[in-house]
């Protein structure tokens, strides 16, 4: 697990290398399924200790052309943005949603929690660099996740869940099928 790991925090740092040096971007053909199942290993131990229940609805064939670690990343962030605010909101009935669907040409990623939400003076400065709500945050994570998310030509968003918690949305196109076509 520690190696895993290990490998893990290397491969995040030659994907962060090759996003600010804007180069190759090693992308590959990956179903976003496997990229969820991968994070959900990594974050299951946090988010049993505090007592956090993940929904999880995933549809098949979400095929996209990404380097895996760097959405590995984004979703890794968005989920451990909402385990956070979960751990300081005081919910005893605490859950993550996790929900991946085919919107016409477009995978739309949704992570949401029934946490306290973004306070309304923040949301408008959600994905700038260095902006944080979080004591002990940088204000990386959420610009990372918007800086990564839109080199795939996708967006990434920000909603407020009915009855409380936060909803982040991405969008990424599905892998371009006629790419693979012979002429």
């Amino acid at each position: 697990s520690l190696e895993q790991d290990n490998k893990r925090a290397a491969t995040i740092v030659k994907s962060l290398r090759s996003i600010f040096t804007e180069g190759e971007s090693n992308s590959q053909e990956v179903q976003l399924g496997d990229l969820i199942a991968k994070v959900l290993d990594i974050v299951k131990p946090e988010l049993k200790s505090k007592n956090i229940q993940i929904q999880l609805r995933v549809d098949d064939g979400l095929v996209i052309k990404v380097n895996s670690a760097e959405i590995e990343q984004v979703i890794l962030n968005l989920v451990n943005n909402a385990a956070q605010a979960l751990a300081n909101s005081g919910t005893l009935q605490r859950h993550i949603a996790i929900e991946a669907t085919k919107i016409g040409e477009v995978v739309r990623l949704c992570v949401s929690d029934n946490g306290p939400g973004v306070p309304a003076d923040f949301k408008s400065h959600l994905f700038e660099l260095l902006s944080t709500t979080k004591q002990t945050g940088m204000g990386l994570g959420l610009w990372l996740c918007k800086h990564i998310v839109t080199r795939y030509a996708g967006s990434i968003q920000y909603e407020d869940m009915v009855g409380g918690g936060a909803k982040f949305i991405v969008e990424l196109p599905l892998k371009d099928r006629k790419s693979t076509r012979l002429n």
